[in-house]
């Protein structure tokens, strides 16, 4: 993992990392639609990587440390815990 911390959510309570994983879950979506968007123009694939791939990485990282976390505290998610993303 080159862009998220894989200590960062340790001693975070179960709770709090699955809002974390919520919040970075939706900045996921909302960065694969601005990449989608750019990518229509004129010269787009520039624009999204320039403007967007980097964060978009470090939100896919996350997201992996995220769910590591999870299944190693055995923390209760619900069925429908990140179903919206496609396996990256």
């Amino acid at each position: 993992m080159l862009f998220a911390d894989p200590g960062k959510y340790e001693y975070h309570t179960c709770e709090q990392i699955m809002a974390a994983g919520r919040s970075n879950t939706e900045r996921e979506v909302k960065l694969r639609q601005l990449i989608e968007k750019a990518e229509q123009g004129a010269g787009g694939a520039l624009v999204s990587t320039v403007a967007y791939r980097g964060e978009y990485r470090t939100v896919v990282e996350e997201l992996a440390v995220i769910d590591t976390v999870l299944r190693r505290k055995k923390c209760q998610t619900p069925p429908s815990w990140r179903s919206n993303t496609a396996i990256q």
